[in-house]
C-alpha cells in the first residue's frame, strides 16, 4: 500500500488532530508495545459501535488470559460512533481501544495515533495469514498492520420464496447471471405490481450493491495506488447502467423510494422479492416478518465473479498509558479463541479463518456457507484511500443522480472521477 503521509494540518471531520505519542521508525503509528506480561494490571476503556456481538463473553475470555485487566465497554450507534471519535481525537482523549472500519482507518493510521502490531507479528502473538488477505490489506498502512480484524462482511442475494411462488417464478440459484436477475426482477414486479411489490430492491448503496457489480464487470472504483478514480472505466459504467436500467423499467424501485426506505427495510417488510444483503444482516432478517420465508445464494455473475469484502477491527490508542493492555485486548479478540466467541453470536463472519462454522451454525435455516466461500474464492477489498470519507461524500451525492437519470452514465461518471481525483490529489500533496 503506497504511503501518502498526512501533515498535522489535515483534519478528521473538520477537527484538527491533537498531538500524540512519538511515532515508531516504521510508519504512522506509535511505538511498539509488549503484550507478553499476562499479569499486567490496568483498567481500559473499549469503545464499540452497537451490534449483536457478544462482547461480554469476549471480555470474559480475555480475562481468563489477562485476569488483572478490567475492560469497560462503551457503546454508541454506528452513525454517531466516528463523530464521537473525531471529537475525542481533537481533545487527545481517545479510548484505550476502539473499533475501526476501512473508510476511516488510513486517516487514523497516518497520524501518530495507533499502536503498530508488527512487533506482535514478529513475536508470534499475531499471524495475519489467519485472516482473509483482503482484511490484512485493508488494515495495513505503509506495510505495517495497525488493527486486528474483528469480522468481515460478504454479500449475497437474499430472496423471498413466498413472493417467487406468488409470481410464478423459479427460485434463484448460485449459477444466476445478471440477465437472470434482471429478467426475473422485471417479471415479479409486473406480476405483483398491484400489491406494490418489486422484484429487486436496488438503490444507491456501495458496499452491498454497486461496488460488487463494478468488480463483476471488470471495473474499478480506484486505481491500484488509490491516486485516481475509475468510475468512468468501461466496467464501472456497465455496472451503473445495469442498475439504472432496472430502475427505468420498474424492476427496482425509484432511487427516491430507496432513499426514503432502505432496500433492507423493503425486503424485510415483504415489498421486495430480492435484495443484495450483507452477512451482517442475518439477525435482522431472522427477527423480521419474512424471516421464515427467505433464503440466500451467491451473487449473480457478471463478466466474472466478485464480492466486496469489508469488516471491522480493533485498534489500540498509542498515547494511552495502558497501550499494552489495550493492544493485548485487540490481539486476544482476534485470536482463534476470541473469534470463536464472536462467531457464536451469529452477528457476522469471524475474521479468523476456520472459525466461520460458529457463525454458520448460529442460523442453520439459511445457507450461510455462501458468504465465507464467496469471500475466499473471489473477494475484492473495499476501496479506500488516506481520506476515504472525503470522496465518499462526493460519491453519495452523485451516484443517486446517475442512477435516477438526472445525469447520463457517461457524463456523471466523468464528473465523478474529476471531483474525486481532485480530492485524491490533495491527499498526495499533504
Amino acid at each position: 500500500m503506497k504511503r501518502r503521509t498526512l501533515l498535522a494540518g489535515l483534519t478528521i471531520g473538520g477537527l484538527a488532530m491533537a498531538g500524540c505519542s512519538n511515532s515508531s521508525s516504521g510508519g504512522g503509528g506509535g511505538e511498539a508495545v509488549d503484550v507478553s506480561d499476562t499479569e499486567m494490571e490496568a483498567t481500559i476503556e473499549f469503545a464499540a459501535w452497537e451490534s449483536d456481538f457478544d462482547w461480554d463473553s469476549v471480555i470474559k475470555g480475555f480475562n481468563g488470559k489477562y485476569p488483572n485487566i478490567t475492560v469497560q465497554i462503551t457503546k454508541s450507534p454506528f452513525k454517531e460512533f466516528f463523530t464521537r471519535l473525531q471529537t475525542q481525537a481533537s481533545g487527545d482523549n481517545l479510548p484505550d481501544a476502539f473499533m475501526m472500519n476501512g473508510p476511516n482507518f488510513q486517516l487514523y493510521a497516518s497520524h501518530d495515533i495507533l499502536v503498530p502490531f508488527d512487533s506482535a507479528v514478529e513475536a508470534g502473538e499475531l499471524d495475519f495469514s489467519n485472516y482473509p488477505e483482503a482484511m490484512e490489506e485493508l488494515y495495513t498502512y505503509d506495510g505495517i498492520p495497525y488493527a486486528v480484524p474483528t469480522s468481515y462482511d460478504s454479500i449475497g442475494l437474499w430472496y423471498n420464496k413466498d413472493l417467487f411462488e406468488k409470481a410464478g417464478q423459479e427460485l434463484p440459484t448460485d449459477e444466476w447471471t445478471w440477465d437472470d436477475l434482471h429478467e426475473t426482477s422485471k417479471a415479479i414486479s409486473e406480476a405483483l405490481k398491484d400489491d406494490g411489490i418489486y422484484g429487486f430492491a436496488g438503490g444507491a448503496y456501495n458496499q452491498e450493491l454497486f461496488y460488487n457489480l463494478i468488480f463483476q464487470a471488470g471495473g474499478e472504483v480506484l486505481n491500484e495506488d488509490a491516486t485516481k478514480a475509475q468510475y468512468s472505466s468501461e466496467g464501472s459504467r456497465e455496472a451503473l447502467q445495469f442498475l439504472r436500467d432496472m430502475v427505468e423499467d420498474g424492476s427496482s424501485p425509484s432511487i427516491q423510494t430507496t432513499a426514503d426506505t432502505s432496500p433492507d427495510e423493503l425486503f424485510k417488510s415483504g415489498k421486495a422479492a430480492m435484495v443484495y444483503g450483507g452477512s451482517f444482516r442475518v439477525q435482522g432478517y431472522v427477527d423480521s416478518a419474512v424471516g421464515e420465508s427467505i433464503q440466500v445464494v451467491r451473487l449473480p455473475k457478471g463478466k466474472q465473479r466478485g464480492v466486496v469484502l469489508h469488516g471491522g477491527a480493533i485498534v489500540a490508542n498509542a498515547s494511552s498509558e495502558n497501550a499494552a493492555a489495550a493492544a493485548a485486548f485487540a490481539i486476544y479478540h482476534g485470536s482463534e479463541e476470541g473469534q470463536q466467541i464472536i462467531g457464536e453470536s451469529g452477528a457476522s463472519i469471524p475474521a479468523f479463518q476456520g472459525t466461520e462454522q460458529a457463525y454458520i451454525d448460529a442460523h442453520p435455516e439459511y445457507d450461510l456457507t455462501i458468504f465465507p466461500e464467496s469471500a475466499e474464492e473471489y473477494g475484492f477489498p473495499y476501496p479506500v484511500s488516506a481520506n476515504t470519507q472525503a470522496w465518499l461524500a462526493v460519491e453519495s451525492d452523485m451516484i443517486p443522480k446517475i442512477l435516477a437519470g438526472d445525469l447520463s452514465v457517461e457524463d456523471g461518471t466523468a464528473q465523478l472521477d474529476e471531483k474525486i481525483d481532485a480530492l485524491l490529489a490533495e491527499e498526495a500533496d499533504q
